[in-house]
């Protein structure tokens, strides 16, 4: 095995312990969570606290340790490590995202997890329905429903040395994440220009107005 396939495989077991704790998660959400999806300071605290001793832990893996929705979770962690912005601003993230050179796209529908190679493909409104349609020009593809999303988030999660988890993760009214796009891996930065390019959609989140006060 080479070096990048080692990445890669490290990469791909990661998203796949967070998609199984998501799922499980997910298990137990219920309408009634829709609201309250903003860290309180003492949720804040004990997510802090929590990535302190587990560094580099994602979101996903975290909002089952801590018995709280995945978008409480990242809405607890510090200035410079997740910022967010309205779901209105959809069109313009994911257009953003479409330079990205390698992502990886973590789906979870019910208990089923997918993780999907692909980069973004361009994206346009319906004109007929309230569909967000994604070109059939790479591996992923499809209708999206961002009028359903609440908020959206980028975060850039140490891990530890100068390995750093880079994701944007979009959120529902339940709190658990519609999806994710991750860029990297756990073995090494992105390419300098994987880089600027999620650093670029990183600081349009971070300028929009916050979701949580």
């Amino acid at each position: 095995m080479t070096v990048d396939e080692h990445r890669g495989e490290q990469m791909r077991k990661t998203l796949h312990r967070a998609a199984l704790s998501a799922a499980a998660f997910l298990v137990l959400t219920s309408p009634a969570m829709a609201e309250g999806m903003c860290a309180t300071q003492e949720q804040k605290e004990a997510i802090q606290a929590f990535y302190a001793d587990n560094p580099g832990t994602m979101p996903a893996i975290a909002s089952q340790r801590l018995s709280l929705p995945e978008a409480v979770i990242v809405s607890g962690l510090p200035d410079g490590v997740a910022a967010s912005a309205p779901a209105d601003m959809f069109p313009d993230v994911w257009a953003a995202m479409n330079g990205f050179e390698a992502p990886t796209f973590l789906i979870m529908k019910g208990r089923n997890v997918f993780e999907i190679a692909s980069t973004v493909g361009t994206g346009k409104p319906s004109e007929t329905s309230d569909y967000y349609n994604i070109a059939y020009e790479q591996p992923l593809r499809g209708h999206l429903r961002p009028d359903l999303y609440t908020s959206i988030y980028a975060v850039q999660i140490p891990v530890k040395d100068d390995i750093v988890l880079r994701g944007v993760l979009f959120y529902d009214d339940t709190g658990g994440s519609v999806f994710g796009t991750f860029v990297g891996d756990e073995g090494a930065a992105p390419s300098e220009a994987e880089l600027a390019k999620f650093s670029a959609v990183y600081d349009m989140v971070s300028a929009a107005e916050s979701v949580c006060p």
